[in-house]
Parts: C-alpha cells; structure tokens; sequence
C-alpha cells in the first residue's frame, strides 16, 4: 500500500480580529510538515480602510482536537527556522486565551503561517488514521 494522506484545512472564519479554522484528514502513512494556515493569506485587519493591512502574525487562542490513537499532531510556527508550537494526541482542548494565547515567538524569517506535521507516536503508523482540529486565531498586522 503507498503512503496516502488528504488533509484539508476550511476557513469557518475570517473577520477583521478572529480567524477559525477546521483542519481534518484521513491518512495511512505520516504526513510531511506543510503550512496549512498562511497568514497573508487572510482578509484585512482593518476592512474599510485605504490601503492593505494583511496580517503578518497570528496569535492562536484555541484548539480543539481528536487524532487517531497512535498518531501526534505537531504545530509549528513558519520562520527560517521552525518554532514548536504544541504536540497534540488524542482528544481534547487546549484553552490558550485565559493566559495571552500561543504566541508567535519564531525570531528569523518569522511568515505568520502555521504549519502541520503528522507522524506515528509509536514504532510504526497505524493503518487508518484520522485528525480533526478547530484553530481558533486573533489576527495581527505590522503595518497597522
């Protein structure tokens, strides 16, 4: 059997502050790291405004999650060199509000975007695996 995976991340939010994002897939082999949110790639932080204000960072207040057992999902900020920015596995929430969000602290190169990379937690990935994520995001402008 090859190596298959679809991932597809949604955009169930876009306004001018929050951004919410669905992420799932099923896969039967490790996933590679992709960006699966770009910041860039958003609508403006100031709608109405002359000029163009993309976000250029994120901050991500939430996640809700459930992975396959067996299956860790890591996420990381995209710079030069990639930040952790957690490891997920099995079910559950991680409620980042209450203590100012998970930061974008990824120094060189820094892009605002989120990456996903998807591998095995034990010796070997399991046959049929499945992730689900809900990111929950305030957008950031420098230019603002």
């Amino acid at each position: 059997m090859s190596a298959e995976y679809a991932i597809a991340v949604q955009t169930l939010i876009d306004g001018p502050r929050n951004s919410v994002f669905k992420v799932t897939g099923d896969l039967t082999a490790a996933y590679p790291i992709t960006d699966i949110i770009v910041a860039s790639s958003l609508s403006s932080t100031h709608p109405g405004m002359s000029g163009s204000f993309p976000p250029t960072l994120l901050r991500i207040d939430k996640i809700e999650y459930s992975i396959t057992d067996g299956v860790i999902c890591l996420l990381s900020w995209d710079a030069t060199t990639p930040v952790a920015i957690t490891e997920l596995y099995g079910r559950g929430k991680v409620e980042a509000w209450r203590y100012g969000g998970l930061q974008n602290n990824a120094g060189a190169g820094v892009t605002g975007s989120v990456s996903l990379q998807v591998v095995a937690s034990g010796a070997a990935f399991p046959t049929d695996a499945s992730v689900m994520l809900l990111i929950h995001t305030v957008k950031y402008s420098a230019s603002a």
